[in-house]
């Protein structure tokens, strides 16, 4: 037995390994485009939007997992000052670059795992964190990635956190199939989060304060875009989705399609 947890050890540092490769090879071809992280650029601002209309001119902010800074140097406009960090020495030399030519000084970039933060501990009136946990390669890692981001946050701080919810990309899919649309594949790096679980495990160091979806987004461009332009693939970058990004910022639908929506910001405060 103890020979199987030893392989099963192996293999979870195998594929680690092999997911930071995958960002360094996407930071190395993308350098600082806003699609090295996520290749739909529209939903990736609404993500940017959503997390930096709730920060604080006062706030002292840890983006983990910031890939290229792109969001990062967003909310350096609103914070007081940010610290941006990855565990990928290409996207690093992505956010450093991209640094560098905004000019901005309250704001630098470091390597840091999302699994160990304790150099970071109690310092930050807030922490960000968008799509990183579902890169980690099990249950157990992600646990302990919440307890280090809890451990980065001054009592009373918040936490600003962007995950894959398993149970809304299924019912995504069931709508897909329910129109004639084949189901969305999941990235092979990607581990989804059961949402009761996520939110019990929330619940030890915070209290969950908002959760901000992104359905109807999801419904115009994931259901909708797709049927209009079959039996062509639907481009990211197109005026559908562009009026899919301006029918969620005007919340005239908010909370209807909420199921559908794979990605949820969680706004958390720390709690004693």
């Amino acid at each position: 037995m103890p020979f199987v947890g030893h392989k099963r050890e192996a293999k979870r540092y195998m594929d680690a390994l092999e997911i930071q490769r995958y960002w360094d090879e996407k930071a190395t071809s993308l350098k600082t485009d806003p699609a090295a992280t996520m290749k739909d650029v529209i939903l990736r601002s609404l993500e940017i939007e959503a997390i930096g209309t709730r920060l604080q001119p006062d706030d002292v902010l840890l983006d983990v997992g910031t890939g290229n800074a792109f969001g990062a140097l967003q909310w350096a406009e609103t914070c007081k000052s940010v610290v941006a960090t990855d565990y990928s020495p290409k996207m690093i030399e992505a956010a450093s670059e991209a640094i560098a030519s905004s000019g901005r000084t309250n704001i630098r970039v470091e390597s840091a795992n999302v699994l160990d933060l304790h150099a970071y501990a109690d310092q930050f009136t807030a922490v960000t964190c968008v799509r990183c946990l579902i890169n980690l390669t099990s249950l157990s890692d992600q646990a302990c990635a919440l307890e280090q981001l809890a451990r980065a946050i001054k009592q009373g701080g918040r936490l600003f956190l962007i995950e894959g919810i398993a149970e809304t990309f299924e019912a995504l899919n069931a709508a897909r199939l329910q129109v004639g649309l084949t189901p969305i594949s999941l990235n092979w790096h990607n581990r989804l989060f059961v949402q009761r679980d996520l939110e019990a495990e929330l619940a030890k160091y915070f209290e969950i304060e908002e959760r901000v979806d992104f359905g109807e987004y999801y419904f115009l461009s994931r259901v909708i875009h797709p049927l209009l332009v079959h039996p062509e693939q639907p481009a990211f970058e197109s005026p559908v989705n562009t009026i899919a990004s301006r029918t969620w910022r005007s919340g005239v639908a908010r909370g209807t399609f909420s199921r559908l929506s794979t990605l949820m910001l969680y706004v958390c405060r720390r709690s004693g």
